[in-house]
């Protein structure tokens, strides 16, 4: 991992906001590669999941993933998609499993989550960053093979992202940490599985390794409860009471402590979260596409009517903004850096995308329909709507993305002219006083001069009234909200001061202009470099969408016109996104074999 990148400075958000250059190429997604190897794995873990899901034994009696299913898709490479090769894994990229996850969505949903809990958020990829030669060596093979899952702990029954309430300690003993605590909400924990989990040695934040035992005593037990997502995989409480764990297992980062492995393996999780989202929004479409063919309103499909055209084309933007943010997000991490603030946009755009889809388009273009048992809507609503609060809720995410925007700004300007005016013999800093200007003019003045330099750059970039259908333009509108939120977030904590932690709206929304046009350049710019002209069209929706948002303006003609042709490329099932997505989603709602649930759903049986 190169440590400059994990500077928050390095990141491209900040870079765009704060440096007066915008790294144009930062924002631009390179195209993933998928090597003929981890080609192979996948193409047979998606033949296992859907042999399962054909034959009904994907499941175990509880609803759960079986213990069956999981063996054969560790038969298959699946669990070491992203273990080096030298480990017994398949050495993906974190990209390529991002990828992996979107197509695995379309198989199941579950399965493609437990990937996700595995390599992105739980112990593969911690390992991975942060393991020793030993620690690797030691623990990632079994992780590989699936004989141990992994999962991620740090939620606690009393705090979730307030993390310095963290209560599980873990007390030395020899060559031993004794583990006591409790965690909830662990999707994927089980007896014999593997977790990565932040608690307290010697009264400092570390990230162990946990080998759970495999079955319950006195040391160990698990927690069970009723919780209506994930629908299909273990998600339980654990309940440690002097648990031994060999003291080899602690993870160890360069800097910082075990918050900086667990906020990098949530960065990852977040990206995750993204191509999450990108399949259950390619499982949305496929569930609409029978249903507005074979639905007809006064005498014709509700496929050709403007307003269901224009519901399917804004789907598809939403489609392509998550495959451009998940490819995004990972690459840079990939790269080495922090994805802090690239994570967090890619998983509350995606995640608030779903829930829109869910709400807005498929629940009031199937009607009444979508409350019946077996329809998408009916049965996974809970799974749709739940990544709005995964890997943290999206409102508190956004307000920790502008702390973090705005944190080097206020030490490098605002903590400098408090401690001239403190050293002065100042300790209340009023910059109404004459005597406290007078002992802070130092920084006062370099202040100044960058509040100058910024209100200059203002004046000399002017705002477009109407966004067009054009990729450069949006570029540059994305560019210059970009930088116009510099002076913005410099006023408000000029004006607020020690305050400013109390303005959650105000910082919240400009955080939000900053998110909307950060996912703008991203997308406009994946149009621009796209070969398929119906994507290429999609992803300019999109920017456009968001462009419209950001100025305050009413949808275009223009926007009105290609959306409608993008919604009824995916009526007619000639968008290539989600080319397979009609059958699975069938599948999955109705539980048929697929060559006869896709003739009874164009027939209009069932």
């Amino acid at each position: 991992m190169q440590d400059g990148k994990q500077a928050i400075e390095a990141s491209p958000i900040h870079r765009a906001v704060w440096e007066s250059e915008l790294p144009a190429e930062l924002f631009t997604v390179a195209a993933g590669t998928m090597s003929a190897a981890q080609r192979v794995v996948l193409d047979r873990s998606l033949d296992v999941v859907r042999r399962r899901r054909l034959t009904r034994t994907l499941y175990d009696a509880r609803g759960i993933v079986s213990d069956d299913t999981i063996r054969e898709l560790g038969a298959a490479g699946y669990w070491g998609l992203r273990v080096e090769a030298r480990f017994g894994g398949a050495g993906a990229s974190f990209a390529t499993l991002v990828h992996a996850i979107t197509e695995m969505m379309l198989a199941d949903p579950w399965v493609a989550g437990m990937a996700s809990t595995q390599a992105a958020l739980g112990p593969v990829g911690s390992l991975e960053d942060f393991g020793t030669p030993e620690q690797k060596e030691r623990l990632l093979p079994p992780l590989a093979r699936g004989a141990r899952l992994g999962a991620f702990a740090v939620t606690e029954p009393v705090t979730s992202s307030d993390w310095t309430r963290i209560r599980t300690v873990a007390r030395r003993a020899g060559d031993r940490l004794l583990l006591t605590g409790e965690k909830v909400f662990i999707t994927n924990a089980a007896p014999g599985r593997t977790i990565s989990l932040l608690c307290r040695v010697d009264d400092r934040f570390e990230q162990l390794v946990v080998e759970l035992p495999d079955r319950e005593d006195e040391h160990f037990q698990i927690v069970e409860y009723k919780l209506r997502a994930p629908a299909h995989l273990a998600n339980v409480g654990l309940r440690f009471r002097e648990l031994p764990v060999p003291a080899a297992n602690v993870l160890v980062a360069a800097t910082g402590d075990g918050r900086t492995i667990a906020h990098r393996a949530l960065n990852h999780g977040r990206s995750a979260v993204c191509a999450f989202s990108a399949g259950m929004l390619r499982q949305i479409a496929g569930a609409l596409i029978p249903w507005v063919r074979r639905r007809e309103t006064f005498g014709a499909p509700i496929g050709t009517r403007e307003l269901v055209r224009r519901r399917l084309g804004r789907l598809a933007a939403r489609i392509v903004a998550c495959d451009a943010l998940s490819a995004w997000t990972a690459s840079l991490l990939d790269q080495g850096y922090r994805g802090e603030l690239e994570g967090v946009t890619a998983k509350v755009f995606a995640s608030e995308a779903v829930k829109e889809a869910t709400l807005d388009i498929l629940l009031k273009t199937e009607g009444g329909r979508a409350l019946l048992e077996g329809s998408l809507f009916a049965d996974t609503i809970h799974d749709l709507l739940a990544p709005t609060v995964y890997e943290g809720e999206n409102e508190i995410l956004t307000l920790g993305f502008f702390a973090s925007l705005s944190r080097a700004h206020g030490r490098h300007y605002f903590a400098a002219i408090t401690d001239a005016a403190r050293s002065a013999g100042h300790e209340r800093v009023d910059l109404s006083d004459p005597r406290v200007l007078w002992a802070a003019r130092g920084p006062l003045s370099s202040y100044a001069a960058w509040v100058i330099e910024h209100r200059a750059r203002q004046l000399g970039s002017a705002m477009p009234r109407t966004v067009r259908v054009d990729a450069g333009a949006l570029t540059a509108l994305a560019r210059d909200v970009l930088h116009g939120s510099a002076l913005e977030i410099s006023q408000m904590m000029r004006h607020h001061g020690p305050e400013l932690a109390l303005r959650q709206a105000a910082a919240h929304e400009l955080a939000t202009r900053v998110q909307r046009a950060t996912v703008l350049m991203v997308v406009s710019q994946y149009a621009a470099h796209h070969a398929d002209p119906l994507v290429a069209n999609a992803g300019l929706c999109m920017a456009m969408e968001l462009g419209q948002a950001l100025l305050g303006t009413r949808p275009s003609a223009e926007y009105q016109r290609l959306v409608t042709e993008v919604g009824a490329a995916v009526a007619e099932d000639r968008f290539a996104p989600v080319a397979g997505a009609e059958r699975s989603a069938i599948e999955m709602a109705e539980g048929l074999p697929p060559r006869d649930a896709v003739a009874a759903a164009r027939a209009g049986v069932g």
